[in-house]
């Protein structure tokens, strides 16, 4: 038993010199705490060696010791596990270097090409407004020979392939997307036959601050796809997060996916902010810059997958709604929910269906950026309150591999060392900037106009201000007073139609939605009656033609 004992006093403190050479390659612990670790380890270890090969102890005290040894060497084996763990996602916190391009090969559905060799020696039409086109037509020409048509408009490019003019096309998915949203009857008319990935090498952006010192704005960019986050994707969401760490203050702007603005670089026409996540996520930092004359340090790109998963490890999530409403039916669910004005508690599903709902208000996509703000802010309350300890592990695997950053290992663990050791309390100000509906062309899409959302120049200066204020570290106002109180479950309800015709909100109970008076942002996609004809003239349908005002989003 004596040696026994002993070989456990050795594997205790074993164990304890790998979990302070842990502790400190994290990097999350005040030197004050980490400290006090020291002593305590230093401590319980002499007193086992001491126990273990100078203390002779009766047969019921080797017992009692040995059992002791056993108990703290499970709680250091399970100490280390969340150590490297944590050590292993921080690994994730890292610019990469790297985007990806995926690109289809598409024919008509009722063509007898089936695969890539069927194509053999035929006419394949491509846009030239693909930056990395080289590398793709490169990529083809290893595979088969063909005879290339290279085109300007987007209009062409789907003339002639519905009128067999080429044999296929091949089209980045984003623009693939964009398509079947304006031409809803596109994807009944066509099959994919090849897919592929190209990788290229992007710009480090990157400003580096110290976080616990300075503030700076991350740009969090929900894409709209699922899975894998390092694709190029329109982005969905464009939120900025600013953090003033030396007063506590985050300042949350949410810009509309239809923000008409000009992108970076560019010039003639100016496009939706949605389109920037096309071409890179610098693309998008870098036209806000230019919008807001801010600097934006670091970025996150999340999506659906993502926000699913993290308010699900979290154990749901207490998220404030102005309104009561009936989400439409998402991407994820058959049919929609009903949520209630004040808090409401929702798990992954829901959230995401709270978070892109904007069909269901008047103000479509200005509420829909409210209530994102509201999401981040209820996931910040969580993640600040005790319930992080039991789900920790949890949240790091709902995180692993579904969202790419260009912050450091290093920034992160500073801003959790920070946390640690001053618990600040955060102030949460949210703001949206606005605009007013237009369509007009895009740079993206210039055969034909789209919706977009004009600019209103009071609305961009109110945030510039707001952004002097935070960083000259005044207070601000904060949007989310108040305790979470008598919270309601969210109920589903049946799928509604895709365009309602009036908004879900009830207004008896919760008044009118925000901005009554403006029109609904949907209702003028379509207004265009030249590009309807247009539309269905190359499609060769009839009234029944649909266009993107109809796609649940």
């Amino acid at each position: 038993m004596k040696i026994i004992n002993k070989i456990m006093s050795v594997i205790t403190l074993t164990l304890s010199v790998v979990l302070l050479v842990s502790i400190s390659i994290l990097n999350v612990i005040p030197i004050k705490y980490f400290s006090i670790i020291v002593i305590l380890l230093l401590g319980l270890n002499l007193f086992n060696v001491f126990v273990s090969f100078k203390w002779k102890l009766k047969k019921k005290g080797r017992i009692g010791f040995l059992i002791l040894s056993i108990f703290l060497s499970l709680v250091f084996v399970v100490s280390l596990c969340y150590l490297f763990k944590t050590i292993l996602f921080m690994g994730n916190f890292k610019f990469k270097g790297y985007a990806t391009e995926n690109y289809s090969v598409v024919v008509l559905k009722d063509s007898y090409y089936n695969n890539l060799e069927d194509l053999k020696n035929k006419k394949i039409g491509v846009l030239k407004r693909d930056e990395n086109e080289q590398s793709m037509l490169e990529h083809l020409n290893n595979k088969i020979e063909f005879s290339l048509l290279e085109y300007d408009s987007v209009l062409d490019f789907i003339d002639n392939l519905i009128n067999n003019s080429i044999d296929a096309i091949v089209i980045e998915d984003n623009y693939k997307y964009m398509i079947e949203e304006e031409f809803t009857d596109f994807k009944d008319k066509i099959k994919t036959i090849y897919t592929f990935s190209l990788k290229y090498k992007v710009e480090d952006i990157t400003k580096e601050v110290n976080i616990t010192k300075d503030t700076f704005t991350i740009y969090v960019a929900g894409i709209d796809t699922y899975g894998a986050v390092s694709s190029v994707s329109r982005s969905d969401v464009n939120m900025l997060v600013t953090i003033n760490p030396k007063t506590g203050q985050v300042l949350l702007t949410s810009i509309p996916r239809d923000y008409y603005v000009q992108l970076h670089g560019t010039t003639g026409y100016k496009d939706k902010l949605t389109h920037a996540g096309i071409y890179g996520v610098d693309m998008s930092v870098q036209t806000l810059e230019d919008l807001l004359d801010i600097d934006i340090n670091y970025y996150v790109r999340v999506n659906f997958t993502s926000l699913i998963k993290l308010v699900d490890a979290l154990g749901g999530v207490d998220v404030y709604s102005e309104y009561s409403f009936n989400s439409n039916a998402g991407a994820t669910t058959s049919s929609g929910y009903h949520f209630s004005k004040g808090y409401n508690h929702v798990n992954g599903e829901q959230a995401l269906e709270f978070a892109r709902t904007r069909k269901a208000f008047i103000s479509g996509d200005r509420v829909r950026g409210q209530n994102q703000q509201a999401l981040i802010e209820a996931i910040i309350r969580k993640v600040a309150s005790p319930a992080i300890i039991t789900k920790y592990i949890s949240i790091l695997d709902s995180l692993e591999g579904s969202f790419e950053t260009n912050l450091s290992m290093n920034d992160i663990t500073s801003l959790a060392k920070y946390q640690i050791d001053k618990m600040p309390s955060w102030t949460v100000t949210s703001i949206s900037l606005d605009g007013s509906d237009g369509s007009e062309y895009t740079y993206s899409y210039s055969g034909q106009k789209l919706y977009v959302m004009i600019p209103k120049e009071d609305s961009v200066n109110k945030a510039k201000e707001l952004f002097d204020k935070i960083y000259n570290g005044e207070v601000l106002e904060s949007s989310y007073d108040g305790d979470a109180t008598n919270v309601k479950d969210p109920g589903k309800v049946d799928a509604k139609p895709a365009k309602p015709s009036t908004p879900t909100t009830d207004p008896k109970e919760d008044n009118t939605p925000a901005e009554t008076d403006t029109p609904n942002e949907e209702s003028n996609n379509s207004s265009d009656d030249e590009l309807e004809q247009h539309i269905q003239e190359i499609l060769g349908v009839g009234d029944n033609v649909s266009t993107n005002d109809q796609n649940v989003d």
